[in-house]
């Protein structure tokens, strides 16, 4: 039995549609509450070559030893303070607390180029 549920993260792109992102709260727990607890909100998307981040302070929790993400996995980014979603293998040479991973509207994360209003939710 599970004492967490698994949840989704709905990331809400006007005009583009919903980016679903199964979150794994096994991975990162204390991330992934803080991540609970400071949502619904809206941030802008920012599409730096092989990453998209999602400015979210959730403050400076060091969980887990990986500072690379495998395309469309999705981490908090310490340093940066910032969600960020891989779109291919990717070496942030800092610590990532890896959240869960993209399950849908995968393609429309290449279209977030231009600093995209987006509304988090967790279903």
């Amino acid at each position: 039995m599970h004492s967490i549920m698994e949840s989704e993260l709905i990331l809400e792109v006007k005009d583009l549609g919903n980016i679903v992102i199964r979150l794994e709260p096994a991975l990162s727990p204390l991330t992934y509450s803080r991540l609970g607890k400071s949502l619904p909100t809206r941030a802008n998307a920012i599409k730096y070559s092989q990453v998209i981040l999602i400015p979210l302070d959730l403050g400076l929790v060091s969980e887990g030893k990986r500072t690379s993400l495998k395309p469309y996995e999705v981490g908090y980014w310490v340093k940066k303070r910032s969600l960020v979603i891989a779109l291919g293998n990717v070496d942030l040479g800092e610590q990532v607390n890896v959240l869960g991973y993209v399950i849908n509207g995968a393609e429309l994360l290449s279209k977030l180029n231009g600093g995209y209003s987006i509304r988090l939710s967790i279903r």
